[in-house]
């Protein structure tokens, strides 16, 4: 029985913007992004892996500094450093123009790729052979332009280029895609493929990126299948780029046993991103003060284990003391975690709004308040209730506190 390791990541997106973070904070998480590619060859070295692939956006976009360039060349030019497969993706397409994949631009900044770093710059698939691993071909596609492909790339027409596979070996596939039926909220479906594309595909193993959050589908051993165990897996962003991509970040080591038997596959988690996400609830019903707000969002992070190099959104919920302003975290909560966005769209103050809705209105007050309350009874959409409940509150403090005060809204610190 003969074994073959493979370390898997992607969705690097080396010169991400992260627009949404203070100036300080983003060039700190552009830090985290190269310290994790840094990581993943030490680790690829250090578990005596066979090839390193990477299925596409290792960069953000089609523009790569030559800094950033010149560091990622470097990031896989060490000692011991195993083969590298790269297969582009929509973000950093293997377009003429694109300086990170073009020979000719590489050339003319006195850059290259070493040796060991293959690049898949065709749209249809080709092949490699994996040095030291006899019969064992990694094929990959690459995208040649930052839109969205209808393209299959698991569709019979497409794999049916995948032949002559030796008896010795395996096929194995890298590419970037969307897997249907479970594209993540705000991801785009590029390249898509079906389950049962996956099911009836040549390859033993799929490494895909696209999608931020690691991911798998599992095959179980029956009569007629490439291989059992983990048929396909993304390995996800190697560091969460937002404040929605909460779980465990970085590579997967994907283990293949191979020989005498049908092909098993194990992918396991290689965690590379020193920060965590969190989405956090906060229940700050009758918080008196400033302070004891930020009391309560104090103890929502220690209660869920956020460090002060985590990312942290805190959802606040409940009713507030009439008077009750809290327009931002106390320095002191800021020094908590390494980004805190607090949303407090959901908090409401203690208007007793049935007061309104008896009786007769007879004065300004109660016919502003009957009046946008009979608009929130009457609307569908959510969004615009939400609207006039903030107006509704907001009219009231006016009229009760003589004061408004720009409550009630998301607040970042």
């Amino acid at each position: 029985m003969a074994l073959a390791r493979f370390l898997q990541i992607s969705d690097l997106h080396l010169g991400r913007p992260f627009a949404w973070l203070s100036q300080d904070r983003r060039e700190e998480r552009r830090r985290d992004q190269q310290r994790a590619l840094e990581q993943s060859v030490h680790q690829a070295i250090e578990r005596g892996v066979h090839a390193i692939l990477v299925p596409g956006d290792l960069f953000d976009s089609l523009v790569v500094d030559a800094g950033l360039l010149t560091f990622a060349i470097k990031a896989f030019d060490v000692p011991g450093c195993p083969p590298v497969f790269i297969a582009p993706g929509n973000h950093d397409p293997a377009s003429p123009s694109n300086a990170a994949w073009a020979p000719r631009l590489l050339q003319a900044r006195g850059l290259a790729w070493g040796p060991h770093v293959h690049i898949f710059d065709q749209p249809n698939w080709t092949s490699q052979p994996v040095p030291r691993l006899p019969g064992v071909r990694v094929w990959g596609r690459c995208f040649t332009a930052n839109v969205e492909s209808t393209d299959r790339p698991l569709a019979p027409s497409a794999v049916g280029a995948v032949t002559g596979t030796d008896p010795r070996g395996f096929e194995i596939a890298a590419f970037h895609g969307s897997r249907e039926g479970s594209c993540p909220p705000g991801q785009k479906i590029t390249a898509p493929f079906s389950d049962a594309e996956v099911a009836a595909s040549p390859f033993v193993y799929h490494a895909v990126g696209h999608y931020h959050g690691m991911s798998r589908i599992e095959q179980p051993l029956t009569e007629g299948v490439k291989s059992a165990g983990a048929r396909l897996a993304y390995a996800g962003s190697a560091v969460s780029l937002d404040l929605t991509e909460t779980g465990v970040h970085g590579a997967l080591e994907v283990r293949i046993e191979y020989g005498h038997r049908l092909p098993y596959v194990e992918a396991e988690p290689v965690e590379l991103d020193r920060r965590r996400v969190f989405d956090l609830n906060a229940d700050v019903s009758g918080a008196a003060s400033a302070d004891q707000l930020d009391r309560r969002i104090a103890r929502a992070l220690d209660l869920s284990g956020v460090g002060e190099l985590d990312f942290a959104t805190v959802r606040l919920s409940g009713r507030l003391p009439a008077g009750v302003r809290w327009s931002a975290p106390g320095a002191e909560l800021r020094q908590r975690a390494f980004h805190l966005r607090v949303d407090a769209s959901a908090l409401k103050p203690e208007h007793d709004l049935d007061v309104y809705r008896k009786g007769e209105p007879r004065t300004t007050e109660d016919r502003f308040a009957r009046d946008l309350i009979a608009q929130m009874d009457a609307e569908t959409d959510p969004g615009k209730r939400q609207l006039l409940e903030r107006a509704l509150y907001h009219g009231l403090d006016a009229f009760k506190l003589r004061e408004v005060s720009p409550a009630w809204d998301e607040v970042s610190a």
